[in-house]
């Protein structure tokens, strides 16, 4: 009896490790100045937000794709830090392509001459693991009332799956910290520590 109560509690450890080795890894992806093509135009520091071509308006638009990331995610998450969107009067308004066609998912919320992170969040549709897992494509349609000449500058565009690997501030030019993130080794340990923590508790059980 006592082996078979071992041998369930090593299984049920094995399976918690081989579940946790099959998730994702949590992991940040961030497009920003020092990775730019020649089609994006992130800002590379705070004090260049007025400076060409960065400072874009309605007849500057353009988008940006971050990298293909393998992995199956729970949480998908999108941030897109901007400066000087004067909401609610300013419209830069924000597509994701869906591997068919772009779906508008709103526009960017900021304050006046200020950072601003917007959030997009993607977890709940089908299609979002997919694009990421083939590299998520997004692009902004600049003052999209056309009613005055609205402009606007982008930091970076942070892609947070399962949490995040990174942690980030809106302003250009200042780096991401990393953020700890449970190494295989660590959660094989953990599971063996909860198969022997129940071993034990049920051998004092007997004995009481």
């Amino acid at each position: 009896m006592k082996k078979q109560i071992i041998a369930a509690m090593f299984l049920g450890a094995l399976l918690f490790v081989i579940s946790a080795a099959t998730h994702a890894v949590p992991i940040t992806d961030v497009k920003e100045y020092s990775n730019n093509t020649a089609t994006e135009y992130f800002v590379k520091d705070d004090a260049s937000k007025y400076s060409s071509p960065y400072y874009r308006n309605r007849d500057q638009d353009w988008g940006w794709a971050h990298n293909a990331v393998a992995g199956t995610f729970t949480s998908i998450l999108l941030d897109i830090s901007a400066f000087d969107v004067d909401t609610p009067r300013e419209k830069d308004a924000i597509s994701i392509y869906d591997g068919s066609s772009w779906l508008n998912f709103g526009n960017l919320v900021g304050t006046n001459n200020t950072w601003d992170f917007t959030q997009f969040d993607l977890t709940s549709y089908a299609w979002a693991n997919a694009q990421v897992n083939s590299g998520l494509q997004v692009k902004m349609d600049i003052d999209t009332d056309r009613t005055i000449t609205w402009l606007v500058t982008l930091g970076k565009s942070t892609l947070t799956l399962d949490g995040g690997s990174q942690t980030c501030v809106p302003t250009p030019g200042i780096p991401c910290t990393p953020t700890a993130i449970p190494e295989p080794s660590s959660i094989a340990l953990l599971g063996l520590g909860l198969a022997g923590l129940g071993f034990t508790r049920r051998k004092a059980a007997k004995k009481s």
